[in-house]
């Protein structure tokens, strides 16, 4: 489990766990006579037969096409079928050669797929758990029933309690929550900034869930990185669900 740095309606602020919701699956795929099965990763071919390789020696269009039909230069017999085990990735070259140092770039295409902005990325670093810096309770309520239709939850996690004083502080989170049925906009600033949940990682909207039942309570984040937004028509009317 993580910390997270997060603070209430009364702009009091704490840490407190954040823990990644999964399920173990509990079931298996079985074969038509009831036997497990199993995931191997197999060798399809080697760089020695990708595409632009081929490409370089025969050239394109109907010369790789002939040799494709009758000499099979896309199959290594030796190699194509064998199972992989330990594996490591590499970055190859436009020679299929392995690259030892990479210079990472961030290209922005308009919408016809041209180039129009490049530049080198710069750090960005995880802002859900600095020192003084709590995460924000924007005071934004999102009814539940209008929060699935406006956004598409990629990731959730679970905020747990670390001491009795938490649990009350998380407990009065969730009641607010529960009572309003609505998720409430987290942000790294009173305008909802985007959480950063590592260095350099996604930028996600946050928002928390809360229920309650006597004396429990749930409190679940919510990451959103995809908005839904109407469309329109070639008349120019706007298409909404």
């Amino acid at each position: 489990m993580r910390n997270i740095n997060i603070s209430n309606e009364k702009k009091r602020d704490s840490f407190v766990k954040l823990d990644f919701t999964t399920k173990k699956r509990n079931w298996q795929y079985l074969t038509p006579d009831k036997q497990k099965t199993y995931t191997y990763k197999v060798i399809k071919f080697t760089n020695k037969e990708s595409l632009p390789i081929l490409k370089e020696k025969y050239g394109e269009e109907n010369a790789l096409a002939e040799a494709l039909i009758h000499n099979d230069p896309e199959i290594n017999l030796e190699m194509t079928g064998r199972f992989l085990k330990h594996t490591s990735k590499v970055l190859v070259n436009s020679e299929q050669k392995i690259v030892h140092h990479v210079t990472i770039r961030e290209i922005k295409y308009n919408p016809k797929n041209e180039p129009t902005e490049e530049k080198i990325p710069e750090d960005v670093f995880a802002n859900i758990s600095v020192e003084g810096k709590p995460l924000i309770w924007t005071g934004k309520y999102i009814p539940k029933s209008e929060a699935i239709k406006k956004f598409i939850f990629v990731r959730k996690y679970q905020l747990k309690h670390t001491s009795g004083l938490t649990y009350d502080f998380l407990y009065d989170m969730a009641k607010q929550l529960h009572e309003k049925n609505s998720l409430m906009l987290i942000g790294a600033d009173a305008k909802g900034a985007p959480l950063i949940l590592s260095n350099n990682g996604k930028p996600y909207r946050g928002f928390l869930e809360g229920r309650i039942q006597d004396d429990k309570y749930i409190l679940i984040l919510h990451l959103s990185n995809i908005e839904l937004k109407g469309l329109e028509n070639h008349d120019g009317y706007k298409i909404t669900n």
